[in-house]
């Protein structure tokens, strides 16, 4: 057999092809559909942080309306307690939360409380560094001084 009768045998043979591509494209479109779950699962737990700070609001105004003062550190045990249940269901070990009585409030005659959430990611792919691993929401609290 001849080097030209060897190159044309090996040219027209296209058993394996599949293979080599699919060796080739295969790590690329995996670590693309694992990424696209990872921006799934941020948007989920984007829009969790967002509804429990808006029930933590409801929650302390609706207090503050029955005459019951909350400190801060009560604000922040409310929200942690939400958290961890139906529907929200967070990680206590990556939760953060902050509420602070805002020195002078933008609203007369009301206590503004600034409630601040951050929720930090778990990562799927360790080996690639996404920038926006946390979810930070702060939105504030406005409630009538009794």
């Amino acid at each position: 057999m001849s080097i030209r009768q060897i190159t044309s045998t090996l040219l027209k043979d296209v058993r394996g092809a599949i293979a080599i591509e699919f060796a080739l494209l295969g790590p690329i479109l995996i670590t693309m559909m694992i990424g696209v779950f990872q921006v799934g699962v941020y948007m989920q737990n984007y829009n969790a942080v967002q509804s429990l700070a808006s029930d933590a609001g409801r929650y302390v105004m609706i207090q503050y309306q029955k005459k019951n003062d909350m400190v801060n550190a009560d604000i922040q045990s409310v929200v942690r307690g939400l958290a961890v249940n139906a529907p929200y269901m967070l990680d206590t070990d990556r939760l953060t939360i902050t509420a602070t009585t805002a020195s002078t409030s933008r609203v007369t005659g009301a206590k503004e409380i600034d409630l601040k959430i951050d929720y930090t990611l778990e990562d799927w792919l360790p080996f690639v560094d996404l920038p926006q691993t946390t979810v930070s929401y702060s939105r504030p609290i406005f409630v009538v001084n009794s």
